[in-house]
């Protein structure tokens, strides 16, 4: 009846097509996926795929103009910054003087008052 060497012959007839298959699902999983960037890329305008600076003064560090000016520009910033914190620092403690001559004030008719009741 049946032998065993057909069955064999069977197996591994189906193991070579699991790989063959197998094998064809991961080529075209690759090319739809290099397709898609592909396309992708294609959509993008062309100013958008040129390269950009890592910093925005990349071009100017061997000028040495141009880097005393991003220096006077740098310093000029940290300029402003300070004088925005000292600026509002003095505010704060001008109204914290003015509340503190309000209390004044209020605690020496507080005294003279106390003074006018004891007597």
């Amino acid at each position: 009846m049946f032998t065993l060497l057909p069955l064999a012959s069977l197996w591994g007839i189906l193991l070579f097509l699991a790989g063959i298959a197998l094998l064809t699902a991961t080529l075209m999983r690759r090319a739809y996926r290099q397709t898609g960037r592909r396309s992708r890329k294609y959509n993008e305008k062309p100013i958008e795929l040129q390269p950009r600076p890592s910093n925005t003064w990349d071009g100017t560090c061997d000028d040495p103009a141009a880097r005393l000016a991003r220096e006077k520009v740098e310093l000029e910033d940290h300029r402003r910054e300070a004088v925005g914190q000292i600026d509002a620092k003095a505010l704060v403690l001008r109204e914290l003087i003015a509340q503190s001559e309000r209390q004044i004030t209020r605690l020496e008719e507080l005294i003279a008052a106390a003074e006018r009741i004891e007597d």
